[in-house]
């Protein structure tokens, strides 16, 4: 947050009670993000837009890059600083945020949804050594994917179960949504610069590895070589989403590499294509320990784990499961010759995993379709029928 995580432990006690006290307008919404405007939250946005709630309610953005929004034409939004966002938090009767957050207890008179971003695989909040006693529970509702992680998700919050919001992710109503043919074919042209031969792609996100070595040394020169061979030959190419503190090895982005294309999160948004467009856009996924996966299996489509070295990973950031390996729906990847194999078996349509992966996301997922955003407004629905009613009582 910023200059706000320099305020002291008194300041943000004094700030509950200034929230109790400021009256909260129930046409108000505010969202909040610290890290872009992007993922659940922007995804509740683009809902509220396009189904007009703007036209009823001031929709405030509180942002760390506001400005890059300041001129946009939506009516009756205001995208405002996260200091300036603080003030107008106390009079939102709602809050959703995702990356971030404003460290102040809600009133049972307003309402605040943490919809995070991402069910965890490695360890989050309370749950991560250290940070047991450190206080996350600044919501009142928090959400949850399925009932197979509420108690990891009330551990890692310390919330109730009546805090626990069992819904899918907003962001993975556009990965759900039908793209038109036409639609995917130019986004796929604008960030990879291929032709028509080359209609199907494997997308590849390794996770940060905080100073431990490339998260793509599993692949050697050699094996880049015959990667790229194999892709170019059966019509192929693969897109390298790099993560945010990623930095490009100088070889992966070698022009000599005909169908491998390494992009960051400034060539996504400049391309105007969603992430989560992108993904659906795959026709496989290799990660590692993002969580991304969680949501990629309601795609049905193959997923290779890159696993090389998850007894450091574990050692040093440690999983939410004592058995991470039991919760990967896919082939585990601890050589190039396994993530040659894993390309090979996707484009010869061999699908080994296929029931293994349907089970795990009927356990992961308690809906599969593309209606998240609704049940996460769905609150601020309820409670518009409501003021109808009083006010159609008190006339």
């Amino acid at each position: 947050m910023g200059l706000l995580q320099k305020l002291p432990r008194k300041t943000w006690s004094f700030l509950n009670v200034i929230n109790r006290i400021v009256r909260k307008d129930p046409y108000r919404i505010i969202l909040y993000s610290n890290m872009g405007f992007r993922d659940n939250v922007r995804a509740v946005f683009d809902y509220l837009i396009q189904n007009g709630y703007n036209k009823r309610y001031k929709i405030i953005v509180s942002l760390n890059d506001h400005k890059k929004y300041s001129e946009t034409p939506e009516k009756n939004v205001e995208y405002v600083s996260p200091v300036k966002g603080l003030f107008k938090f106390f009079r939102c009767k709602y809050c959703y945020y995702c990356f971030g957050k404003y460290p102040i207890k809600p009133p049972k008179n307003q309402f605040v949804f943490n919809l995070f971003h991402g069910m965890p695989l490695k360890r989050i909040g309370n749950m991560v050594p250290g940070c047991e006693k450190i206080d996350y529970n600044y919501f009142s509702l928090v959400l949850c994917t399925s009932e197979y992680f509420r108690d990891i998700i009330k551990r890692s919050f310390n919330a109730s179960d009546e805090q626990i919001a069992i819904c899918g992710q907003p962001r993975t109503d556009e990965m759900l949504a039908e793209i038109a043919p036409e639609d995917e074919m130019n986004a796929k042209a604008e960030l990879i610069d291929y032709d028509s031969r080359f209609s199907k792609m494997i997308l590849w996100l390794p996770t940060y590895r905080d100073g431990r070595g490339s998260e793509l040394d599993i692949l050697e020169t050699r094996s880049l070589n015959k990667l790229d061979k194999m892709l170019s030959d059966n019509g192929y190419v693969m897109l390298v989403k790099l993560h945010p503190l990623s930095t490009t090895d100088p070889y992966m982005a070698s022009s000599t590499l005909k169908c491998i294309r390494v992009i960051d999160n400034d060539t996504l948004e400049k391309s105007r294509i969603g992430f989560y467009s992108l993904l659906a856009m795959s026709h496989a996924l290799i990660t590692d320990y993002s969580s991304v996966f969680f949501d990629y299996v309601l795609l049905d489509r193959p997923i290779g784990f890159v696993i090389d070295d998850i007894k450091e990973y574990s050692r040093d950031r440690g999983f939410v499961f004592d058995d991470p390996l039991s919760n990967m729906p896919g082939e585990l990847i601890r050589s190039s010759e396994d993530f040659l194999g894993f390309v090979k078996d996707v484009i010869d349509g061999r699908d080994k995993l296929m029931n293994y992966r349907r089970m795990l996301c009927s356990r992961f997922n308690a809906f599969n379709d593309a209606d998240n955003c609704k049940r996460v407004v769905s609150v601020i629905d309820v409670n518009e029928r409501r003021l109808k009613r009083k006010n159609k009582h008190d006339i």
